[in-house]
């Protein structure tokens, strides 16, 4: 059965339907073609036959309660009930609107089946329809998205070296907004959306995390989740939508593709398929948040890494402040050596790889070790082809055989990343792999790339600024010892081992470190309320330490204005994690920064540690149980990017930290700048917070979710009391 538009059928009688536009429908394969004439066909009978399938509420609108009256939960349940989504609403006056909305319309209540396996399987055209409806919107949508990076380009934008997930107070800001180039949406930064995302050959994805909403994801990001050949997903919390991992698994019934889901729960007995680590950690948990993606592109091999600080979990995505860096990778095989001088492009990431640029090209090949690393303690074995086998690019290596996951990556050239990995992995790890992970990594990150790159100064140093989502237990000497670690202007003389076995009975140095953590007050006005608190789930016990209190600062400043939040970000609670140093030298100026998923906990970061305790050896170890990840930069990392006549003399610094006459672009676009022709290269970044923040006065209490007290109710009417 076909469906008519007034268009002529093609060589096989199929017509395009109405509403499908008619030029994609044409470029189309046939057998595509075959399945959206049947869908709409389905779709036609299923209407006709909708009376049967729904039924009125049974009560007048005069007798339905008042809806401004009626409470959040209420008023969300009723408009649900309508099949109205209520996901992307967040204040209380856009539910009641709706609401009314869809009364005067005269929206009929949908009956609601049980959700077994058979409604499961046969809920599978649903998913394929809305996968076929978002692929032809995303067709429809490729020429708004061409023009606008074209104007991107045209405005000069310059190096971002990572953005901020485009929440809901960012979509709704103007396009001529100068920051809403820092902002991406999830699609966007997995390279579904863009300027050439229509021409990409989706191959392979790895997804890690902690919490996966797996319906958000298939919701999100069909059809090209569905077309990638091999998808790996390593997520870490008992999950309540798994049920849509066997729908995920039924979209690709018959296609040849396949996913595989692995929870991860190191405090599991060893060497099992949630454990697979040598021992039990009883606090270990699975928090990395990275996509590896694997696509091709005009025959090119392309490997995407993402770090970001994000659940996949709608909230975290849309409503929440969240960081996301991502970069691109060439395979090694596709390394020029026609000119010695890269092209200058938008994104330094995208020139290729000419060892001659660099004196130390040995070093260029650390990213790659540190994944490899990192990967490596997932003990994940399988053997297999990640490619599509009618792959077209010349590199055959990708396509034609079976390999490990670790001998794909290595099939990519990350010589020309601008970051560090910070990884942390579980582990009783010994002296020769101190700094491969936790906070030892981050100490030898700092040491190589600042300390190495700075001047000897009289200037005061500033403070490290940690921002995080969660606080774990430690003691002021732990603290002391891991800021004095990540301080660059004392981690070379301060070496963690014999800071660790110093008892001494000197008073401890007053800690000076600045720590950001959204106030009581701060949480209950942000767009989400008391409620949304519950995704940064501080304690009472452990933020309300008499040491730490000296170093609170706000999230946000007391008054908020375009200057002081021009990311829109101090009313979206911050699920971020953010730990940088100041410049001393430089007025506004980051001497390095970490965007990351560590929140500030032994846990994460790790701690020196005997080796056993039975054990009458003096050898110590850096114990670790969180799987983690994160990602550094410096003005040394991101000098390697930046083409011979920009220099090494770059300076990093936050939006809007400097006139934008300033700027100029490690790109080499330079911009104008007459009054001081040796201005230093600028690279600006969207710090969602100030990097002068505002300490804490009597009034702030620093948020904590098991908080209860007088405080008062949010927008949504929501209580924090006993």
């Amino acid at each position: 059965m076909s469906a008519t538009s007034g268009n002529s059928g093609n060589k096989k009688g199929l017509t395009c339907p109405p509403d499908v536009d008619a030029e994609v429908f044409a470029s189309l394969p046939i057998d595509m073609q075959q399945e959206i004439v049947t869908q709409h066909a389905i779709d036609i009978n299923n209407y006709s036959s909708s009376d049967s399938e729904i039924e009125c509420l049974g009560v007048s609108n005069s007798k339905l309660p008042d809806v401004n009256t009626m409470k959040i939960k209420d008023i969300k349940s009723e408009l649900e009930s309508y099949g109205v989504s209520t996901s992307l609403m967040i204040e209380k006056d856009e539910l009641v609107t709706a609401l009314i909305d869809a009364r005067k319309k005269g929206l009929k209540v949908i009956k609601k089946s049980s959700t077994n396996n058979n409604d499961i399987s046969n809920g599978m055209s649903d998913y394929r329809a809305a996968a076929r409806k978002r692929y032809m919107e995303s067709q429809s949508r490729q020429s708004v998205v061409q023009q606008q990076q074209q104007q991107n380009d045209t405005n000069n934008n310059g190096f971002i070296p990572y953005h901020l997930y485009a929440h809901t107070s960012a979509k709704s800001l103007p396009s001529n907004d100068p920051t809403k180039k820092y902002f991406q949406t999830l699609r966007q930064v997995i390279g579904f959306d863009g300027s050439s995302s229509s021409s990409r050959n989706y191959q392979w994805l790895f997804i890690f995390n902690y919490l996966v909403d797996f319906q958000y994801l298939l919701s999100e990001l069909t059809p090209e989740l569905i077309q990638f050949h091999r998808v790996v997903v390593f997520y870490g919390s008992k999950n309540p939508t798994e049920a849509y991992q066997h729908q995920w698994k039924q979209l690709l019934a018959g296609t040849g593709n396949t996913v595989e889901f692995i929870r991860l729960h190191p405090s599991d007995p060893p060497n099992t398929r949630t454990n697979p680590l040598p021992l039990k950690f009883s606090h270990g948990v699975h928090h990395t948040k990275c996509f590896l993606v694997g696509y091709e592109e005009n025959g090119k091999s392309i490997c995407r890494v993402v770090v970001h600080t994000a659940n996949l979990v709608a909230g975290d995505v849309e409503r929440q402040t969240n960081s996301v860096y991502h970069q691109d990778f060439p395979s090694k095989q596709q390394k020029t050596t026609e000119s010695k001088k890269p092209a200058a492009v938008a994104n330094p990431y995208k020139r290729k790889r000419d060892s001659s640029l660099f004196e130390d090209d040995d070093d260029t090949s650390q990213f790659e070790e540190d994944m490899i690393n990192n990967l490596e303690s997932y003990y994940y074995k399988v053997r297999q082809s990640w490619c599509h086998p009618s792959m077209s690019s010349s590199n055959n290596t990708l396509s034609s055989k079976a390999m490990s996951w670790l001998q794909l990556i290595r099939q990519y050239d990350f010589s020309k990343a601008y970051v560090v990995l910070i990884p942390s992995v579980p582990g009783r790890h010994k002296a020769d792999s101190y700094n491969n992970f936790g906070y030892f990594k981050l100490r030898q990150a700092i040491i190589e790339n600042v300390c190495r790159h700075q001047q000897q100064s009289t200037t005061t140093p500033k403070p490290t600024i940690c921002q995080f989502s969660s606080m774990g237990e430690f003691s002021s000497k732990y603290l002391s010892n891991f800021l004095s670690a990540i301080d660059s202007s004392t981690t070379q003389n301060n070496d963690p081992i014999t800071t660790h076995e110093i008892k001494s009975k000197k008073k401890q140095a007053p800690l000076t470190a600045k720590l950001v953590l959204p106030t009581m007050d701060e949480i209950r006005t942000s767009v989400e309320g008391y409620n949304g608190g519950g995704s940064i789930p501080f304690r009472a016990n452990k933020v309300d330490k008499d040491f730490l209190q000296p170093l609170y600062h706000r999230w946000s400043h007391r008054n908020r204005n375009s200057t002081t939040d021009p990311f829109k970000t101090a009313r979206h609670i911050p699920h971020n994690k953010t730990f940088l140093q100041p410049s001393s030298t430089v007025a506004n100026g980051i001497d390095w920064l970490l965007v990351t998923s560590h929140n500030l906990s032994i846990t994460a970061w790790g701690q020196i540690q005997m080796r056993s305790k039975e054990s009458h050896s003096d050898e110590k170890i850096l114990f670790i149980q969180h799987w983690e990840l994160g990602v550094f930069m410096s003005p040394a990392t991101l000098a390697k990017m930046a083409p011979d006549e920009v220099g090494s003399d770059i300076q990093l610094m936050p939006y809007p930290g400097i006139d934008k006459s300033a700027v100029i672009n490690i790109d080499g676009d330079e911009e104008e700048d007459d009054n001081d022709e040796s201005e230093s290269p600028k690279v600006l970044v969207p710090l969602p917070f100030d990097i002068n923040p505002v300490p804490y006065d009597r009034h702030d209490i620093p948020w904590a979710a098991d908080r209860r007290g007088n405080f008062p109710p949010d927008a949504f009417g929501y209580t924090m009391g006993a």
